[in-house]
């Protein structure tokens, strides 16, 4: 009996990976059952050479190129090991959370003697991750395999894929979603992929970080109150300026509660003017920096009295652009216009 991070469970590992070969050969066929016709991605044939190709490559990604961030390149296989200090990291989060856009897969070999036992009777010795791209791929290859006993594309959810259709059908096996220190997987993709860790655990790795300048122990780089990973995956923000758009408004005060989305009644802290009436969301210099004009005149995220609303062009309803509204107050010759 071994447990993890017992020097024992290291020797395993190792007399693991020497089989890869092998077993990528193995996993290839458990998990695609069906034919692969000529309409189907080249993935495929990375993933199976002619021949086994003599020239396949493989690459290992040790713990310290996770700590530090690593590109993992396409059509390599990777081995790759993650840092013994990590708790837990989402595969999203490890990969660089582009697995919407990428066609990425692996398995991850068991730990414990226990484990082993238990996936030996399942069939193959390690757990499967599918990118989100690679599963959708998956299911047209299945329906188009087995139209015939498909009634609804709905009905082929990740629970029914994984667990209610036989592996002879060539079901997806999306089983790996959280990824532990000390385990050690087989990994391939079509694309680049930014593998990093994440110690300030905001969402985004150290790869990602490092990319865009942002401090990757720091969960909000820039203190504007939003999450860098948030803004850089969700928002599209800048994790290292508080007002990406500069319309004088921070970012953390247009996403008011701060959760990565433009909400209805939200300024989007993308867009100098949101209303696209002619006035920005906050306070900013106009003709050569020597006026003053916005709608959210004292930059708190409220709409009071004497302001209009950043998120409509006639706050009032009138029917007058709350732009020609502020020339109208300029021409009376007002004076908090």
């Amino acid at each position: 009996m071994f447990k993890k991070k017992h020097s024992s469970t290291r020797g395993v590992l190792m007399g693991l990976t020497a089989a890869l070969g092998i077993l990528s050969v193995v996993l290839i066929g458990y998990s695609f059952g069906n034919p692969i016709t000529n309409q189907e991605s080249n993935l495929y044939g990375r993933l199976l050479p002619k021949q086994l190709k003599e020239n396949q490559k493989w690459v290992t990604i040790t713990e310290e190129d996770v700590r530090t961030g690593y590109s993992l390149q396409p059509d390599v296989n990777n081995l790759l090991h993650i840092p013994e200090e990590i708790d837990r990291i989402t595969r999203r989060t490890l990969f660089g959370r582009d697995s919407t856009d990428v066609r990425y897969w692996g398995y991850c070999f068991p730990r414990t003697y226990e484990e082993a036992e238990a996936l030996k009777r399942a069939g193959f010795p390690g757990t499967i991750f599918l990118s989100e791209k690679e599963r959708e791929i998956r299911r047209q290859i299945f329906i188009s395999n087995r139209a015939n006993s498909i009634t609804s594309y709905k009905e082929l959810s990740d629970d029914v894929l994984n667990n209610r259709i036989p592996r002879t059908y060539g079901a997806i096996r999306h089983q790996q979603e959280i990824f532990e220190g000390g385990m050690i997987c087989y990994v391939m993709s079509s694309e680049t992929l930014a593998i990093g860790s994440d110690e300030d655990g905001d969402g985004a790795n150290i790869r990602i970080e490092n990319d865009h300048g942002s401090d990757p122990k720091l969960y909000d780089t820039d203190g504007d109150g939003i999450w860098d990973g948030l803004e850089i995956f969700n928002l599209g923000t800048s994790p290292i300026q508080r007002d990406s758009d500069g319309d004088g408004l921070i970012d953390g005060i247009e996403d008011a509660n701060r959760n990565g989305r433009t909400d209805v009644g939200e300024p989007n802290p993308m867009k100098w003017d949101t209303d696209r009436d002619g006035l920005c969301d906050g306070l900013c210099k106009v003709k050569n920096g020597t006026e003053l004009r916005g709608e959210d005149k004292n930059l708190d995220g409220i709409l009071d009295e004497g302001e209009t609303d950043p998120t409509t062009n006639d706050t009032d309803g009138d029917e007058i652009l709350d732009e020609q509204e502020y020339f109208n107050c300029v021409l009376a010759g007002g004076d908090d216009c």
